[in-house]
């Protein structure tokens, strides 16, 4: 039996954030919940994938396991838990469904707080009983948005940008941040002179000789358009970035 860590599976676990990590095979974002079980999603050929870890001492049960996965209050769908690999104090699962609801999960991420997959083990009695695994969504949004942004330019690093001659993409990308950091602080009321000043230049010529005009641009913009949450457009700001002539 697969004895999962955590005393609490059938309670609600809370994320405090999803993060964007980089390594050599590229980026994916991920979250950690209470009882230290980790989900993430990654892309391979323009296609979302979704895995999870399991903290367990005990092996996987077998190849697969069936699931449902649910999001905040909607529908249980199926799915299943393929396991690829055992590691000491975890196992690490890809979880499987239908190609075409991929993007109709990616979809009810952006807009859900509590991702839930449900699965079975036998107790001490054999007898069957539902176990849950819960996600927070909280800062999904915004780490979907900087994957995105990582897997079309390349990378969030300026240097690296520069160094591979993607002057457009490097452009867009501080243009893009500099435009984010404009809409918070106008949320918070700050004059379009403060915001000049609060703001540092980046160092780069290309962007820094029109820093005034894209935080112009911004104040140009009816406060009533600005995001609540700019970061969750920003992969948006980007691609209208990228379509400009320049």
């Amino acid at each position: 039996m697969l004895m999962l860590a955590g005393a609490v599976l059938a309670g609600n676990s809370q994320a405090d954030n999803w993060t964007l990590v980089e390594s050599k095979d590229g980026y994916w974002i991920k979250t950690v919940n209470e009882e230290q079980h980790e989900l993430l999603v990654a892309y391979y050929e323009k296609t979302p994938h979704f895995l999870l870890i399991l903290k367990t001492a005990s092996p996987p049960p077998g190849d697969s396991m069936q699931v449902s996965l649910k999001i905040d209050r909607g529908p249980r769908k199926p799915g299943v838990l393929s396991f690829l690999e055992k590691r000491p104090q975890q196992s690490i699962a890809r979880i499987e469904f239908k190609a075409d609801e991929k993007s109709t999960y990616l979809s009810q991420m952006i807009a859900g707080l509590t991702l839930s997959v449900y699965f079975e083990f036998p107790d001490a009695d054999r007898a069957m009983v539902e176990r849950r695994i819960s996600f927070s969504l909280k800062g999904f949004t915004v780490a979907l948005n900087d994957l995105l942004i990582a897997n079309e330019a390349g990378s969030l690093d300026p240097t690296w940008l520069l160094q591979h001659g993607k002057d457009r993409e490097l452009y867009c990308l501080l243009a893009t941040d500099i435009s984010v950091r404009a809409m918070q602080y106008r949320l918070r009321g700050e004059s379009y002179k403060n915001v000049l000043h609060l703001i540092p230049e980046t160092g780069y010529s290309v962007i820094d000789h029109n820093f005034g005009e894209i935080i112009e641009q911004v104040y140009r913009i009816p406060l009533k358009e600005i995001p609540y949450v700019p970061r969750a457009e920003k992969y948006l700001m980007y691609k209208n970035c990228m379509r400009k002539s320049f």
